[in-house]
């Protein structure tokens, strides 16, 4: 069985269990695995105990350029002995291990989901974060918080001014942010077939397979909702973009997002 390594936010508990919410692609390598059908357990790790976890695994660490040398997700395969960090290598992994299931970076798409998720996140990941990075550090445990705190103040400085709720800079982001998820439909509707997936299969999405950058998107919806909160007029915002198109989405995705393992 796969052990899947996540950030712990215990203010995230529902009845599923803990919902990681800091650092987005926690929860996309639960849909990756979920998706796939591959039994996993999950060990959830305070930020600040990471690197003391992943290291010992002989991980191989993020560049020097990376915002911190251990990150998650991260997975550990007893059947091969390894160990994987980073949400792209690890669906990379999946795909070469365990060829009898569905594949999310398939060969012949492969170069062009690398090119997808670069774009995206300069179109919505950036201008998205901006809202949510100060309230996303009340979700975490107080180790959590006390370790992100200190680390992002370091490259903004005071999180509070990042995006101060009712002021006419946090409206100037929220205009850059339908913004970006307006140029982010703009690209599924050049299709011209009103598909949900970035593969096909229509409104509904069921006739089509996921691909990672699917898993992506909906891995990031559900950051943005929990952050923003499910009732909130924030998140609403987001849910009535393109005419629901991205609650659509996430209620399509959600049943792959259990953490519950």
């Amino acid at each position: 069985m796969v052990t899947k390594y996540s950030q712990n936010a215990v203010s995230a508990r529902d009845s599923r269990g803990f919902e990681p919410i800091f650092g987005l692609n926690t929860s996309l390598s639960s849909i990756a695995l979920n998706y796939k059908g591959l039994a996993y357990r999950t060990e959830w790790v305070e930020a600040s105990d990471i690197e003391a976890v992943l290291k010992p695994l002989g991980v191989e660490p993020n560049p020097p350029t990376a915002y911190a040398p251990y990150t998650l997700p991260a997975i550990y395969d007893p059947r091969t002995r390894s160990t994987i960090m980073e949400s792209t290598k690890i669906a990379t992994y999946l795909d070469e291990t365990y060829p009898d299931t569905p594949a999310l970076l398939s060969p012949t798409t492969r170069v062009l989901q690398h090119a997808f998720l670069g774009a995206l996140n300069t179109t919505v990941q950036q201008p998205c974060s901006m809202l949510t990075l100060h309230p996303c550090i009340g979700k975490l445990n107080p180790p959590s918080q006390a370790f992100w705190q200190k680390k992002l103040e370091g490259i903004f400085g005071p999180l509070e001014d990042i995006s101060p709720p009712g002021s006419e800079k946090r409206a100037q982001q929220w205009a850059a942010v339908e913004k970006g998820f307006e140029t982010l439909s703009s690209w599924f509707n050049a299709a011209g077939d009103d598909r949900l997936l970035l593969l096909g299969g229509g409104a509904d999405g069921r006739d089509s397979p996921i691909c990672h950058a699917d898993t992506v998107i909906a891995s990031y919806l559900i950051h943005t909702r929990f952050v923003l909160g499910e009732q909130s007029e924030e998140w609403r915002r987001v849910e009535v973009l393109d005419n629901g198109r991205w609650k659509r989405y996430l209620e399509y995705a959600q049943r792959w997002a259990d953490e519950s393992h």
